[in-house]
């Protein structure tokens, strides 16, 4: 087992449940855990970014990140081998990132929801500045 590739042997069996289940229009949760108290001496624990079906609680996607790297470029490995047009994408705060929103938008043509915190320190400014009452949900698409 230990000679196996792990990000395949994730990759296939993240993609075992998708005929399965209805994929195409659902929403899907994207989050990392760091793996504490799984390393060696000297290295850094490991950081799984693991892409989850709303619906059905089911990890359809995993991927181990770098010792250098963190969530932020993981994410997009791990929306590309999915069907996302017309999902919706929900992550915490760190993935609240122009390239992600606009990956996201326009490359997968899929609608997100990021949980907004202080980081990046404007972002809660800029969105006090849109005037959401322009902006009602009955608006239908607002991309």
């Amino acid at each position: 087992m230990q000679k196996l590739d792990a990000d395949r042997l994730d990759l296939e069996i993240g993609r075992w449940p998708i005929p399965h289940c209805r994929v195409a229009g659902q929403g899907r949760s994207v989050d990392g855990k760091t793996l504490r108290g799984a390393h060696h001496a000297g290295k850094t624990a490991p950081l799984l970014l693991s892409a989850i079906l709303h619906q059905e609680g089911v990890v359809v996607a995993q991927r181990a990140g770098g010792e250098k790297t963190n969530e932020i470029p993981e994410l997009l490995h791990r929306l590309a081998p999915l069907a996302r047009e017309g999902a919706v994408v929900t992550g915490d705060a760190l993935h609240a990132q122009k390239e992600t929103a606009r990956y996201l938008l326009e490359v997968q043509k899929a609608d997100y929801l990021f949980t907004v915190k202080d980081n990046p320190p404007t972002l809660k400014q800029d969105m006090a500045d849109l005037h959401w009452e322009a902006f009602p949900p009955s608006a239908g698409n607002l991309r």
